[in-house]
């Protein structure tokens, strides 16, 4: 993972020095919230996390209120938790804490809570007017991010007749490597020395991004149906596809 950043940084330095009477410089310190969705009707978003971006971002002007923007950063905290109705088999790739939490057979409204970290390349479109209020401009952007798995971590919270509680389990081998989304932002410049260009400006919006890819590895996992008596009377294989929506208060400087 090392290598690829270095690679990535290497890459966006080349291509913006050899634009470098268009380009601005900066970094951001946005907050997020991110929740996971699921297309099982088994399995539901149950919980959102509160989690940080830090990163650089260049950004391009080929036209005068047009811009083209690429960065490198870090996603921290991204994901969600899901509530699985139907007790199963989760997880079965992680190295847990407890053995016992490999089978979650007689669980009920288990909830998994994904912890993840990303080292993140956004790059796309922006959309500058003109100044509207004083030092002000307003700005619209399309971003897409594609994303490489750092540090997972996960928790786990089971009712019913088995009561279960785990925090902070490694869940590495259970999340994919790779995510993907594409979101739509506004938000405003305030340009803190004068219109000029080339000045110091503050950023300040609110952007909403979708995953379109599946952030949960659930191969070898199983939903487990029991009757009545706690016997089991049916199991399928758990192949959910599971995605990271979330909003950004995007907060940031640019040179």
């Amino acid at each position: 993972m090392k290598r690829l950043v270095a690679v990535l940084a290497l890459l966006l330095c080349f291509w913006f020095a050899g634009h470098a009477q268009e380009l601005r410089f900066g970094f951001q310190a946005s907050p997020t919230f991110t929740w996971l969705d699921s297309d099982d009707k088994f399995i539901n978003s149950s919980g959102s996390n509160l989690g940080l971006k830090l990163g650089i971002r260049g950004e391009y002007f080929f036209a005068e209120k047009y811009a083209f923007f690429a960065g490198l950063g870090f996603g921290f905290n991204q994901g969600g938790t899901l509530l699985h109705d139907v007790g199963g088999i989760f997880w079965p790739d992680s190295d847990l804490s407890d053995e016992d939490l490999r089978d979650l057979s007689r669980a009920e409204d288990v909830k998994l809570k994904y912890s993840i970290r990303y080292v993140e390349v956004p790059f796309g479109l922006k959309l500058v007017t003109n100044e509207i209020l004083r030092d002000f401009r307003f700005f619209f952007e399309v971003p897409i991010t594609l994303g490489v798995r750092g540090p997972a971590r996960g928790d786990i919270l089971g009712t019913g007749a088995a009561m279960l509680n785990s925090e902070d389990e490694d869940i590495k081998k259970d999340v994919n490597v790779f995510n993907a989304s594409w979101g739509l932002g506004l938000g405003a410049e305030y340009n803190i020395r004068g219109s000029s260009k080339g000045d110091t400006n503050l950023l300040l919006g609110i952007s909403y991004n979708q995953g379109f890819l599946d952030v949960t590895n659930d191969k070898g996992a199983e939903k487990i149906f029991r009757d009545e008596n706690d016997m089991i009377f049916d199991r399928e294989d758990e192949d959910s596809v599971g995605t990271i929506r979330g909003i950004t208060i995007m907060v940031g400087v640019m040179f």
